[in-house]
């Protein structure tokens, strides 16, 4: 794919949409009703639209459009990655934030000191915030924690220099 894919999922999705977060793509959540008013904003804003709502592919719709069958999200992640032929970079991970959406900044060890908690500020130099909710992340059990999850559910990334590996 030339340009990365971004994806609006409707309510039902919300565990999927985190984890596309996670992996670094531009994904939000419709919280309304999935049905007219979700997919003129899909369009609108060129996202593919994540769904299990049947009904949706009846609809007259101009943009992307993927049913989901109902499934655990490991196997959604399985499905999107393999009907889009999604590439998954070791660097795109944790690069938005997982409640907004937004893309996270970096920030110095200093500026983040009354936020965090003082164990996490004494053991660790790297920080990213996210502009919008201000949330802040670093490196920590969640990442190894989503790591294991990727190579325990055989989803592969691709490193830095080029190869393919289930991490």
């Amino acid at each position: 794919m030339n340009t990365e894919p971004k994806f609006i999922a409707d309510a039902s999705l919300a565990g999927l949409a985190r984890w596309l977060r996670l992996l670094g793509f531009d994904t939000v959540v419709y919280s309304g009703q999935a049905g007219r008013a979700m997919m003129r904003q899909a369009a609108g804003q060129n996202r593919i639209l994540l769904t299990r709502r049947r009904d949706l592919m009846e609809r007259q719709f101009a943009g992307e459009l993927l049913l989901l069958p109902d499934m655990e999200t490991a196997k959604q992640i399985h499905y999107v990655i393999g009907r889009l032929s999604l590439e998954i970079h070791l660097q795109n991970l944790y690069t938005r934030c997982l409640s907004c959406n937004e893309r996270l900044v970096p920030r110095e060890q200093e500026s983040v000191r009354d936020r965090v908690p003082e164990y996490v500020f004494e053991h660790c130099s790297q920080y990213n915030q996210c502009p919008k909710c201000l949330k802040i992340y670093w490196p920590g059990t969640h990442g190894r924690n989503a790591l294991k999850f990727l190579k325990e559910n055989d989803i592969s990334m691709i490193h830095d220099e080029g190869r393919q590996e289930t991490v």
